[in-house]
């Protein structure tokens, strides 16, 4: 019995043994570092490892940072050149990426597989920008092996050598994970060089960081050209950036001075006359320069429009609308978009009801609505300028392409920032629309409303802006990137809008709306003052009601008629009683139809099916740095 025990322990121990045995760890990392009299080093790493096949498949791969802190607090970038690398003495295949920061190497052969055992690897290397000029002396602080390495490290070493036979002033060693002060490690000064070990294992996240300094003058300070030479370096992604932005804005500005400007305006004045052959869907086309989202508006308006002429009848019952046609023959000249109207109410029989049951049905109908009205009026009352808009816009990608290109930046990272930009985009759109909607909303109060909303999203804006330059604060140019990747948002959504032109007839025909909005809000009084306008009657109130809805004033219009009717006939509004409109409500009918007005468009979309989405330094300060893992 007491024999079986000891033969089970002795298999645990020699199990547990080989278990040890087989972690991949590196086993020596030697970091060997010649300073030239110019500043630049050359450095040869030699990383002694035990390779499993675990993560280490194909060989391994080093990470080394591009960027440090300079003193003014700004990222400066380094130089990497990569000279040679061999594994056990052997050239061995290697590649170069850009990674979040920095440079990787990518150390073997994808087809090829390391044998399990020992392995040394070697990197031959030069970087330069590493030396700090101190006052009094000069100081090289070094991260000999970085704490982003995946596998432990049983012992690190460097070994620093100064030119010209210098002898450093004093050495130091930190060691621990990132900002930590450890001080496991020796510093042995000889002569020019100076060495450093490590007096334990480092394990995952932790790394060796070196100080020496040495005298003044062993090093040569960098002259004017090669600070020249630097500042392009460090600024060349901040060049691209403004330099393009600047460009972009340059060329979608002559743009619109060739192509954009609108035609002088004429003076508005109160007018209660329609503008001839304008039908309200088509008022709406031509002040909002298209037909936005699904034309409920100007649907809507429609229907009333035909209603009011006795084509159609309206029947607002139980939350659904009915449009059901009349006997009255159709004259030839029916504006497109109302053909497609009672072409699809009498698809359905002379009946057509707005419900969610019939919502695919009330889809096609508007998206036939649209195509007739922009079919018959394209390039008539205003241009979009597509294409010059289209050149401006590939200048932008163009230029964003450039210094994507140029960055050094991994994919990831660039992928990140470009989604930033839509935030500006939204940003944009938003602004955009509340100011349209301002410019509709003739109350002050409205006014005021949307006018404190554009500035509300400009100060998100602006705080989103500093969001997102803080959190790319490790990329060398992130503040200069982003006013250029926002900025060229925010350009191209403005000369989108400013490129959009009236024709000259299209600029008249807008003045007449402006006057006709202008008339349709007027008090009573006010508008009586006018010479030559019209008095206030049924038929009036009805033939100005979907022009009313599109410009976005019924409300007012109703309650101007509402006044008026009360005071017409002893009082009350009940005699008011049209025969294409019934109501759901009893009592004030000119109420309800203002009502049904505003909301029949909301009646339609809600009836559409929605589609489903988806110094003293510390371990890891100074250059050098990074880490590693296998592959």
């Amino acid at each position: 019995m007491l024999r079986r025990a000891l033969r089970l322990s002795l298999f645990l121990l020699f199990a547990l043994a080989s278990a040890a045995q087989a972690q991949e760890v590196i086993r020596m990392f030697q970091s060997d570092i010649r300073i030239g009299a110019d500043g630049t080093l050359d450095v040869r790493e030699a990383i002694t490892v035990t390779a499993e096949g675990d993560a280490i498949k194909h060989g391994i791969y080093r990470d080394f940072p591009r960027y440090f802190v300079k003193a003014d607090g700004t990222l400066g970038e380094v130089s990497f050149d990569v000279k040679a690398v061999t594994r056990d003495g052997t050239p061995e295949p290697f590649t170069t990426q850009a990674v979040d920061g920095g440079t990787r190497i990518r150390i073997g052969n994808a087809d090829e597989t390391v044998q399990p055992g020992v392995h040394t690897y070697r990197i031959d290397y030069q970087t330069d920008r590493q030396i700090r000029f101190d006052k009094g002396h000069d100081t090289l602080v070094w991260n000999v092996t970085g704490t982003g390495w995946r596998f432990p490290i049983e012992t690190a070493r460097a070994s620093v050598s100064l030119p010209n036979g210098a002898r450093a002033l004093s050495a130091k060693a930190y060691t621990g994970a990132k900002g930590e002060t450890g001080r496991d490690a020796t510093a042995q000064i000889s002569g020019n060089h100076v060495e450093f070990q490590t007096t334990r294992p480092l394990q995952l996240g932790e790394g060796v960081t070196i100080e020496a300094s040495f005298p003044k003058g062993v090093v040569l300070a960098p002259t004017d050209a090669q600070t020249r030479a630097w500042w392009w370096r460090d600024n060349l992604g901040a060049v691209i950036a403004y330099g393009g932005l600047a460009g972009v804005f340059a060329l979608f500005f002559a743009l619109w001075f060739a192509r954009g400007r609108d035609p002088k305006s004429g003076v508005v004045v109160a007018r209660w006359d329609l503008p001839k052959g304008v039908s309200p869907a088509l008022a709406s086309y031509i002040d909002e320069s298209g037909l936005s989202g699904g034309a409920w508006s100007a649907l809507s308006a429609s229907a009333i429009d035909l209603a009011v002429n006795g084509y159609v009848t309206l029947d607002n019952l139980d939350q659904a609308v009915t449009i059901t046609r009349t006997s009255k023959p159709l004259p030839d000249d029916l504006p497109a978009g109302q053909v497609v109207l009672i072409e699809t109410v009498e698809r359905y029989g002379g009946a057509f009801t707005i419900r969610r049951a019939n919502g695919e049905a009330v889809q096609t109908m508007s998206t036939a609505f649209r195509t007739a009205i922009e079919t018959e009026n394209r390039g008539v009352f205003f241009q979009r300028n597509g294409g010059v808009f289209v050149l401006g816009l590939l200048a932008s990608v163009g230029i964003a392409l450039i210094w994507c290109l140029t960055s050094g930046l991994s994919f990831d990272r660039i992928s990140a920032m470009a989604m930033s930009g839509v935030v500006p985009l939204l940003l944009g759109v938003l602004i955009w629309r509340a100011l349209k909607a301002r410019r509709r909303r003739v109350m002050a109060s409205a006014r005021l409303f949307f006018t404190v909303a554009v500035i509300l999203l400009g100060m998100v804006g602006g705080f989103a802006f500093l969001i997102a330059i803080n959190s790319f604060a490790d990329v060398l140019g992130a503040k200069a990137a982003l006013t250029m990747l926002w900025g060229l948002v925010a350009i191209n959504l403005l000369f989108f809008v400013l490129l959009l032109v009236p024709t000259k007839r299209g600029r008249d025909i807008r003045d007449h709306i402006a006057g006709l909005r202008l008339y349709l809000t007027l008090a009573e009084k006010d508008r009586m003052n006018l010479a030559g306008a019209p008095q206030m009657s049924p038929a009036h109130f009805e033939t100005l009601l979907p022009y009313a809805i599109v410009l976005g004033v019924e409300k007012r219009w109703s309650k101007s008629f509402e006044i008026w009717l009360s005071t017409a006939v002893a009082g009350t509004a009940a005699a008011y009683a049209p025969d294409w409109y019934r109501g759901a409500r009893s009592g004030n009918v000119t109420r309800d139809i203002a009502s049904f007005a505003s909301n029949m468009g909301s009646s339609m979309a809600a009836s559409v099916p929605s589609s489903d989405s988806s110094g003293s330094g510390s371990s890891g300060s100074g250059g050098g740095g990074g880490g590693g893992g296998g592959w």
